[in-house]
């Protein structure tokens, strides 16, 4: 509970003061400070501080004194403390009338009484109110604590906060599911759940405005690791004069919050846990050949997953890790524990989006790249997975604005009987994609046809043959002599076999330019004025920069 102006009036030091105006709210009005302010005001006076004043400069000028009142009450004071008989030998009325429109506490003291003495008084109070509301706050966490480890319920930790402090709780997930609340509060719950069901259903965000319910409840989000797990929903109670909660917000955060973040931490490790074996398996089952298939059929149901249900693969590449964790870096001790904290929290976003899909997802991060298995139920597949996308992106920009994920789809057909090939297709999407566009796209299957074509063709042994004969020996020689020739070819293609824009593309000399080119057909034993030598050199170059790519 804190110090508050009804406090102050009864204090000994000044039993001959009076109060003048708002004398209705001197028993809410809470004093966190007090200092001794003359004009001119400017921004001497903090929020919820008790001005005490001798008005000098405002004798005999009721306009001085009033601007000089609306300056500290613009000013957040708790109220104002006029010393009368010296400058001033009454408060005018414009300045009552004023501060009682606005509810603004101004109390007259008799000129003998001293400000040292009042000051003293009043700080020793208001330490007094800090310290016994620390001990309230402290033991009732420690109360939570408890709770905790008995294995007790989140509704039993709300129950026992409604019982010290009197205010209602909720305490809702991160998907605005309620996880516990107080045993009386209904009334809380019909009050939160409008905004909440539109808050965390995606809806148009602009219909929260009607629902400003901020003298009614405060919400405090519970965090951990930099993970929003939920909020906490307290009701302001209904007896103003005796409602911790509202009065002492930062420890509400310190010891209640805190407490609560505990059955988040233990829920989020036993998610991890579920998440490890799961990413695991799912990995499995993208590798299994016929043999392994059903082994892994039979072990789905035990992780919760329909292996008979249609899926479409999605594959997403996450960039610009260094420039999200120069942001984030200060609550971390090294890069590789953001890092591994950041594809944890995106993986956790990714499942909690197709929960609120209601549609199941398998999902495994292998190869610096996000795997996900969404569940196929809609007819337009290429909108429904960018729709999916969509949502992805709107929640994980807000906590890590500077990542950018590249993502390859692979669209379900009938005729594929196994993950890995839905998979593959996704993967050569992706690639395809990370070839010819900025980071950020999204690129379907159905528009590679080049790669679909490249991927059969790396299936057979005898083309991967002719592949590594022809293209391993440029690449010996490159390596060997940094002339990079593969690149100048590829740069010759590019510009359709014209010596002089590709000597300009490269910065190269002509003659330079022409003893890489015949480097290159006294290697390969190829001539560049024939054309199926051409057309055989370029497609095994194509095979050999996509070979990595195309195999697990």
């Amino acid at each position: 509970m804190s110090f508050t102006i009804r406090d102050f009036l009864n204090l000994d030091v000044v039993s001959t003061a009076t109060i003048l105006t708002a004398e209705d709210t001197v028993r809410y009005k809470s004093i966190e400070s007090i200092s001794v302010i003359e004009l001119p005001v400017e921004n001497f006076v903090h929020k919820d501080e008790l001005v005490l004043t001798t008005c000098i400069g405002c004798t005999d000028n009721d306009s001085v004194f009033l601007n000089f009142v609306k300056d500290i009450y613009n000013s957040g004071a708790s109220g104002l403390v006029v010393s009368i008989g010296r400058y001033v030998k009454s408060t005018p009325q414009s300045v009552i009338d004023y501060a009682n429109d606005l509810n603004f506490p101004i109390i007259e003291l008799p000129w003998k009484i001293r400000f040292a003495g009042i000051i003293e008084s009043v700080l020793t109070e208001i330490n007094n109110s800090r310290q016994a509301n620390l001990k309230i706050f402290e033991n009732l966490q420690k109360k939570l604590l408890t709770l905790f480890l008995n294995g007790s319920t989140l509704s039993e930790a709300a129950d026992l906060i409604c019982k010290e402090l009197g205010n209602q709780a909720v305490i809702v997930n991160s998907l605005g599911m309620v996880k516990g609340n107080s045993m009386d509060s209904d009334e809380l719950l019909k009050i939160i759940e409008p905004p909440l069901n539109i808050l965390f259903s995606g809806k148009n965000l602009d219909q929260l405005s009607n629902y400003d319910f901020k003298d009614i409840y405060t919400v405090y989000r519970i965090l951990s690791k930099n993970m929003t797990y939920g909020y906490l929903y307290l009701k302001t109670k209904d007896d103003d004069d005796n409602d911790y909660v509202r009065d002492n917000k930062v420890l509400v955060v310190r010891h209640i919050v805190s407490a609560i973040s505990l059955w988040f931490d233990r829920e989020q490790t036993i998610f991890e846990t579920e998440m490890h074996h799961k990413d695991k398996y799912v990995w499995n089952l993208i590798q299994a050949d016929d043999s392994q298939l059903q082994e892994l059929y039979t072990q789905s149901t035990s992780l919760g997953y329909d292996l008979s249900k249609q899926y479409i693969c999605i594959v997403g590449l996450i960039s610009n890790f260094e420039k999200s964790y120069n942001l984030q870096r200060s609550s971390f001790s090294s890069y590789e524990e953001w890092k591994f904290n950041c594809v944890k929290t995106v993986k956790s976003q990714i499942l909690r989006v197709g929960q609120t899909m209601d549609q199941d997802i398998m999902l495994t991060y292998q190869d610096e790249r996000l795997i996900i298995f969404l569940e196929a139920t809609d007819d337009d597949l290429e909108k429904y997975s960018n729709d999916f996308i969509d949502i992805i992106e709107s929640r994980i920009k807000p906590i890590y604005p500077q990542l950018i994920i590249s993502w390859g789809i692979g669209l379900y057909k009938n005729y594929y009987s196994h993950f890995n090939k839905t998979y593959l297709d996704a993967k050569i999407s992706l690639e395809f994609g990370r070839n010819e566009r900025e980071p950020g796209f999204r690129h379907i299957y159905h528009n590679t046809s080049t790669y679909r074509l490249l991927s059969i063709l790396l299936n057979d042994n005898e083309t991967l043959e002719i592949v590594n004969s022809i293209v391993g020996n440029l690449v010996e020689y490159d390596q060997e002599n940094g002339l990079d020739i593969i690149r100048t070819f590829k740069s010759y293609m590019e510009n359709k076999g014209n010596v002089s824009q590709t000597a300009r593309a490269l910065h190269l000399h002509r003659q330079s330019l022409l003893y890489r080119l015949k480097r290159i057909e006294e290697i390969t034993q190829m001539s560049l004025e024939n054309a199926d030598d051409i057309f055989l050199l370029e497609l095994c170059i194509r095979l050999w920069d996509k070979k990595n790519d195309l195999i697990l």
